[in-house]
């Protein structure tokens, strides 16, 4: 077992993988992740099992898509219905589901979520926040596929929304009835929101960078790392982009100090935050070149 699955829930991780059982590729490392990820997302003194259940699964969708995603783009197919899962970030979902696995875990996790949610605004914006992951993640294959990524600043941006904490955060609002759709109009949030998925990217780059580099595939293109490499030595390359990560923490970290620590936002961003620099130090599976199940 490893150290991120003998440190989360032992019950709701096998809730979990029984859920997804039926998942093709659908793996324990996926649902470990997820409900690591998930259980920092809840406030333990409000929340009970079955919203880090919910957002468990939401987390797990993601690191599931992502290997999937990856696995294709190195056998140089396409049979994800990238067309089908956009579309579900519209009001409404289309009227007919392609058949593929991708679409049908997403479809189950909306149907779960549905009644979960305060009000349908609610379950619209979760719909979105995941549009915006899959519309990245498609973005970063097409440069993969063109061996070629346009420039840094559409790399990391484009990568800020294929961190999928896009999705992740808002469904974590769901469940938690936090009501993310009242608080649009409160630029503090949308700031925090943003800085994070900047930081967190870049830290992923970095941590990422060696893996992608042996396996050498075309993914790396959208590494920032790597793309840097192209005009800076290694060392200066992981500098660059280290100073990038510091500067975007600092600027989430002044935002969160304006919401205060007694906002609910703030705390769910704040736990976010640790928890991810503590699931890196943990060394996660799928930075290894074959994780395993």
């Amino acid at each position: 077992m490893s150290r991120i699955a003998a440190a989360v829930d032992q019950v709701l991780l096998s809730r979990i993988t029984a859920w997804a059982a039926d998942i093709e590729d659908f793996a324990v490392h996926h649902a470990a992740d997820g409900l690591y990820v998930a259980e920092a997302c809840v406030d333990p003194e409000v929340d009970g099992r079955e919203e880090v259940f919910a957002i468990g699964l939401v987390s797990a969708f993601w690191f599931w898509f992502d290997d999937r995603s990856d696995k294709f783009l190195r056998a140089e197919q396409t049979p994800v219905d990238w067309a089908t899962l956009i579309a579900y970030g519209d009001d409404v979902p289309p009227a007919v589901l392609g058949d593929t696995p991708e679409v049908r875990f997403f479809q189950r996790l909306c149907d779960l979520l549905r009644p979960l949610a305060g009000h349908p605004d609610e379950h619209l914006w979760f719909r979105v926040g995941s549009a915006k992951v899959f519309r990245a993640m498609y973005a970063e294959e097409r440069m993969s596929r063109d061996a070629e990524a346009r420039s840094l600043v559409e790399c990391i941006e484009t990568g800020a929304h294929s961190t999928t904490l896009p999705s992740i955060l808002t469904a974590a609002y769901l469940v938690r009835r936090l009501d993310r759709p009242r608080r649009h109009g409160d630029p503090r949030i949308g700031n925090v929101e943003r800085y994070l998925y900047l930081s967190q990217r870049l830290l992923n780059d970095l941590v990422s960078a060696e893996k992608e580099r042996r396996e050498g595939h075309a993914g790396r293109v959208s590494n920032a790392v790597l793309l840097l490499e192209h005009e800076l030595p290694p060392a200066q390359a992981r500098a660059f982009v280290e100073a990038q990560r510091q500067g975007y923490e600092r600027l989430l970290q002044h935002d969160l100090d304006r919401l205060g620590t007694r906002d609910p936002f703030a705390a769910t961003l704040s736990r976010l935050v640790r928890c991810i620099h503590r699931w890196y130090a943990t060394g996660p599976l799928r930075f290894e070149t074959d994780p395993g199940r």
